[in-house]
Parts: C-alpha cells; structure tokens; sequence
C-alpha cells in the first residue's frame, strides 16, 4: 500500500475498528500522521455511524461494568460474551452512572459526582473539574431539590459539552429556579448561562442528545407535579424550546425520550398497558413524528414500567430494546412483536450505546492552524438563524 495516495488509504483504513487502528499508527509517521489527523478521525466516525458499525453494548451493574460488540453478539450469534470495561473513576462499591454517550465519548460519574470524559477505545480521558452544589441559597429560604446532567457535541465550535441543572425550591408557591451551568471540554471550564424556565420533575432523569441538542421532560411548575413538556436545550446557540409533541386522544401517559440513529424518540409509556414508541424523522416538524411501534404488556414478563429503543439491527427490520432493567429484547418490526429475549444478561442493569471512534478528550485546533475561538462568532450567527425556523416555540 505505500504507493497508493494517502486519500484512498484513508478510505481503507476508515473502515477499521478503532483499536486496530491504533495498532496501524506504528507502521509509519505518514500512516500514524493520518490516523492522528482531525479529517480522518471525523471520516472514521462518520463511516462507522453511516455503515451502523463498531457498535458496543454497556450494561451497567451495581458494582461492574460489562461490554459486547453489538453486531458479533446480537446480529451474528445467538450467545452473548459481556467483557469488564475497565473505567477510569474509582467506584467505591457503587458503580459509575453514565452521563451521555457522544460519537464514541462517554460521560461518566460515581457516587461522589467524580466525572469523567471517556474514551474506551482509545483508553484516555479528561477529569471535568468538581463543580459544587450550593444546597441552600437565598439565606436558607431555597434549597437545592433535584439536579441532572446531560451531555452532547456542539458541532458549532466542534466542542463536547456537559449540561447540570440544579433546581431549587422553596421560599413561596410556585417559586423556583433552575440553574443551569456548561462544562466545555474545549476550554477545560464551567460557566453559567441562562436559567431553563422549566421545573424538573425526575431526579437521575439525564438529558438526551439527538440533532444538536440536549432534552429533558419537565413541567411549567413544582406544584403541577406533571411533567408533560419536551425542551430542548440546543448546544450551539444555548437557548431553550419546547418540542411540539405527537397528537394524541388519550393523554393519560408518562413521557420518555430516547434516541434511534440519531433521531428523537417519544415513549408514551401507558403504566401497566402498553409503550408507543414514535420517531421525529425530521426534527423540528410536528408532522414528521412517526409510530414505529407499540409493545404491550402481555408480550414482555413482568410488569411494564419502562422501556428503551437501543439500536437498528443490520437489516433495519428490527429495534433492541431494554424492558425495565431487567431484559433485552428485540422487536421486529414486520411482524409488528417482541420476538426473542437475548441470554446471558446481567439480572438487573442499565443499558447504554456506545460507537468506537478515535474523538480526543483534549482540546486541539484546526488543520489550518486557527483556534476554534476564532471563528465562533460568524458560526454562532449563522446557527441561530437556523434555530429560529418553523416548528418550534422559543422561550424568551
């Protein structure tokens, strides 16, 4: 291969899993130069998320955390090996929870809100800096009540951020705040932005990413005590908006979210009777929600609490699902049923996807030498534009 341009190399090697890529750098300073190279990293993960390859399954545990390659363990046999993933943050006897999982970064903390920015395939990580929690305010008249995180890519300044939300209550009806403060890993800081006008409703509740922006389910106030709103808190410009949600006779549901090859899931989750499942196949157009299926309580043991879309099978015609941190299972999506429990899982866990990519945990620049702070001003400005497009409600 020496003599072939570096361009179709490139396409050779994109194809590769990332740790067999690291193998590859010492073949040669070209070869290692290339695979280093931002335009390679990004034509490797963008390779890996059109083919639906190098995917991993994470099943947390009380005290473990175990791995699988989705396509050698659930698409091409039938019995499932789980692997120690060995994370950097001292556990405690309590596991870590994952935070967000972003083109192959995982954002993780333990029981002592350590966090970490992750990379598994490449074994590096990044220590976000502790960001205490201020439990009373307001000479004790407000008190913090429930706090969550979410994590996502800013693809405006090619920047990974972490999101926390610290509500607190207290001090008269009605009256409450949420504080909502951003970690950048490229600048290595926190800083506060505006608060979200919303009252979250479900502690742990992690925010989910899809197209640009981070999303919670809350309410319009702590008295409600009914979260029945969508915002979305879009990572480019930091603003909030509601998500306009499908329509809807019957509203006597509990709402999840969740994502499918990058798009926003909707769960309608009928406690006890069945969960909807709908995908926005364009985001930001009310009419572009999609049903894609519905799981009755008779096709899964056990009571149906919850459920999780994971992953597309290969074919398409197939969605793994997580019921209640108890099961995976896959559900076919012809013949309109939950169609085989997968073997050798955990008793108990939680389910979370991860891509295999070669994404730095550290700051870098441009291939043209300019720092990322250089141009976020005509970027910010042309990505607020496009957030201010029909189909969503802003909140000033």
């Amino acid at each position: 291969m020496s003599g072939l341009p570096l361009e179709m190399i490139a396409e050779i090697l994109c194809r590769l899993p990332a740790k067999e890529l690291l193998c590859c750098r010492s073949v040669s300073k070209p070869w290692c130069a290339l695979i280093d190279g931002p335009n390679f990293v990004k034509l490797h993960l963008k390779h890996s998320m059109d083919t639906s390859s190098n995917l991993y399954i994470i099943l947390r545990t009380t005290s473990h955390v175990h791995y699988m390659d989705f396509e050698q363990n659930l698409v091409l046999n039938d019995c499932v090996t789980l692997k120690e993933l060995n994370h950097p943050l001292m556990c405690y006897n309590h596991g870590i929870k994952v935070l967000g999982s972003v083109n192959g970064l995982l954002c993780i903390s333990n029981v002592v809100d350590d966090i970490a920015v992750w990379n598994p395939s490449t074994r590096k990580h990044r220590v976000v800096p502790f960001l205490p929690i201020e439990l009373k305010r307001y000479f004790g008249t407000k008190s913090c009540s429930v706090y969550v995180f979410g994590f996502g890519y800013d693809s405006v300044r090619d920047d990974y951020k972490l999101v926390r939300i610290a509500q607190f209550g207290g001090g008269g009806k009605r009256s409450f705040e949420s504080e909502v403060k951003v970690y950048s890993l490229r600048k290595q800081s926190w800083r506060r932005i505006g608060d979200m006008p919303y009252c979250v409703h479900y502690p742990g509740a992690n925010g989910v990413f899809a197209n640009g922006a981070l999303h919670w389910v809350v309410g319009e106030n702590p008295e409600s005590n009914v979260a029945n709103i969508v915002v979305a808190l879009d990572l480019g410009v930091e603003d909030y908006r509601e998500v306009l949600q499908p329509e809807y006779k019957d509203k006597n549901f509990y709402i999840d979210l969740g994502v499918l090859r990058g798009c926003l899931c909707f769960l309608a989750n009928f406690l006890g009777e069945r969960v909807d499942v709908w995908m926005m196949k364009e985001y930001g157009v009310k009419e572009s929600w999609t049903k894609l299926f519905s799981v009755a309580q008779y096709e899964v043991i056990g009571f149906l609490r919850s459920l999780k879309p994971l992953a597309y099978s290969k074919s398409g015609d197939e969605v793994l699902i997580e019921h209640d941190n108890l099961d995976l299972c896959w559900y076919d999506l012809k013949r309109k049923q939950v169609k085989n429990r997968i073997p050798g899982i955990p008793y108990s866990f939680e389910a979370d996807t991860f891509v295999e990519s070669l994404i730095s945990v550290s700051p870098n620049r441009h291939l043209d030498g300019r720092t990322q702070d250089e141009d976020e001003d005509s970027k910010d400005r042309n990505k607020r534009d496009d957030f201010l497009s029909e189909g969503f409600k802003l909140v000033l």
